[in-house]
């Protein structure tokens, strides 16, 4: 069966940053760094993501699914089947239909740039993955 994966855009691994940073300045160095809890939810998300409801109330507009994890959002578009892009990281408590449609051209724009490095085989997605390699000759 083929693992559970995901990609960051350059926006949800700039959150991520910011998330870590806010952590560590509110919380300390050693607590923030016992928390992978946005990553397993990433996995969890990934492997699950048919089961799973989008929160379509919070994606205003867009096409994109939110789900909660470790006090915030994780939003994120299905690529392949247990295969998601994470778009954003967005604390919960804001105002995520606002900040989603502020940056909805970016958005747009890094997923496409997503789907034409999977297309030239620069990202390799789960079902890729999980086939024999070839021999060389």
């Amino acid at each position: 069966m083929a693992r559970a994966r995901y990609v960051l855009t350059a926006r949800a691994a700039a959150d991520l940053r910011e998330a870590r940073a806010w952590s560590r300045a509110r919380w300390g160095k050693e607590r923030t760094s016992r928390y992978d809890d946005l990553h397993e939810g990433a996995q969890f998300i990934a492997k699950n993501q048919t089961a799973l409801r989008g929160r379509q109330e919070l994606s205003g507009a867009t096409s994109l699914l939110v789900h909660p994890g470790r006090g915030h959002y994780i939003v994120y578009e299905p690529l392949a089947e247990r295969f998601i892009a994470i778009v954003a990281v967005i604390r919960q408590g804001r105002d995520v239909p606002s900040i989603l449609q502020k940056w909805s051209a970016p958005i747009r724009r890094e997923l496409l740039e997503i789907r034409a490095k999977i297309e030239s085989g620069e990202i390799n997605w789960p079902a890729r993955t999980a086939a024999k390699p070839r021999r060389k000759k």
